[in-house]
């Protein structure tokens, strides 16, 4: 394993250990926004803008969630040109639940969990 995939794999780690913990709505909110780095597990290196090198989950949470919210592809684009702490909190909740307890990379600190 190479230093750059065992550091993924440590912040992996603390970024589960404290997501787990999250289970209100404010809680996922705040994880949201102090955490973003948890959102790029793919590409921990790209954490400057939210357009450079989204991760697929992270890519596949906008268009889900676009989809949802019936949002046309400008409003979309509108939505996705935000900074990541101008988000709407009803998306940055369902990213949280999408992204991390749900995503692959944070699998295993979400499998007993109801």
């Amino acid at each position: 394993m190479s230093r750059e995939q065992t550091s993924k794999q440590d912040q992996i780690s603390i970024f589960g250990g404290i997501a787990k913990g999250c289970r209100t709505d404010h809680q996922k909110i705040d994880f949201f926004d102090s955490c973003k780095e948890a959102f790029f597990t793919d590409s921990i290196e790209s954490t400057s803008l939210v357009d450079e090198d989204i991760p697929k989950d992270l890519d596949d949470g906008f268009y889900v969630y676009a989809n949802m919210k019936k949002l046309s592809e400008t409003e979309l684009k509108e939505l996705k040109s935000l900074t990541w702490r101008e988000y709407p909190e009803n998306l940055k909740i369902f990213l949280f639940d999408f992204c991390i307890s749900n995503g692959d990379a944070y699998s295993k600190y979400f499998i007993d969990l109801t």
